[in-house]
């Protein structure tokens, strides 16, 4: 199980993801292509901590 600290860092990299998604699909790219290299970044951490 893990500990509040990385719980905490979890919950704030998957609120990331959701919301630059919601943010890609809202706005045209132009205005949301400075998010997409950590948006990347943040999804392999997250696929990794899964695997």
């Amino acid at each position: 199980m893990p500990d509040s600290f990385e719980l905490a860092s979890l919950l704030v990299a998957a609120e990331f993801v959701v919301l630059s998604v919601v943010l890609l699909v809202v706005v045209p790219f132009e205005v949301a292509a400075p998010v997409v290299p950590l948006l990347l970044v943040f999804m392999l951490a997250l696929w990794r901590y899964r695997s």
